[in-house]
């Protein structure tokens, strides 16, 4: 009997705290990873942060790191942009829907020469957050990918992300800034 007890209530609070992770007010952390090596090499690093407004409704920022290269032609990219993200339900897997919108400057290496260009990138897509524990998640993310430079035509085609987050509770945030209050 003390078994099923303590069975129950560790599910239930489990569920308590999984169900708390993208309530109004938490903040998330974190950041996708993306490595293309079909017919060059691409590297992309997105870093981010954002507040959910509602609940399992999170608006923030990020940052895009780049690399690719096509041969000799090699590329870095930087840019930075919002993003809007939408989680359903509130089970341990959960689905998303991701959208994000970046500003971008790049700068391409050839033959000796370099040009730089600016542009902009969008994606739309979709996937799962793996929720580990109370405060993280691993994220799985596949959709259209957009980039259009000085007018010249866009490219766009299917990425897949990886990325890990970590959420930080409102009640947490509230305790870092009392903290930081005090201390000053």
């Amino acid at each position: 009997m003390k078994k099923l007890l303590l069975s129950t209530f560790l599910l239930a609070t489990s569920f308590a705290a999984i169900h708390a992770q993208t309530e109004r007010g938490d903040w998330m952390v974190g950041g996708n990873f993306r490595l293309n090596t079909s017919g060059n090499t691409e590297i992309s690093l997105t870093p981010n942060a954002g507040i959910f407004f509602i609940q399992n409704f999170a608006f923030g920022g990020n940052v895009n790191l780049n690399y690719s290269k096509n041969g000799s032609v090699k590329t870095t990219a930087f840019g930075i942009g919002p993003y809007l993200r939408y989680y359903f339900g509130h089970d341990q897997v959960r689905p998303i829907l991701h959208t994000n919108f970046n500003f971008l400057s790049s700068k391409t290496k050839f033959n000796g020469s370099s040009t730089t260009n600016n542009g902009t990138n969008f994606f739309l897509g979709g996937g799962a957050a793996v929720f580990i524990g109370e405060n993280a998640s691993l994220d799985i993310l596949g959709g259209y990918d957009h980039s259009d430079y000085n007018g010249a035509p866009g490219t766009g085609g299917f990425a897949l992300n990886i990325g890990f987050q970590i959420y930080l509770h409102k009640h947490q945030m509230d305790r870092m800034r009392g903290k930081k209050a005090k201390s000053e």
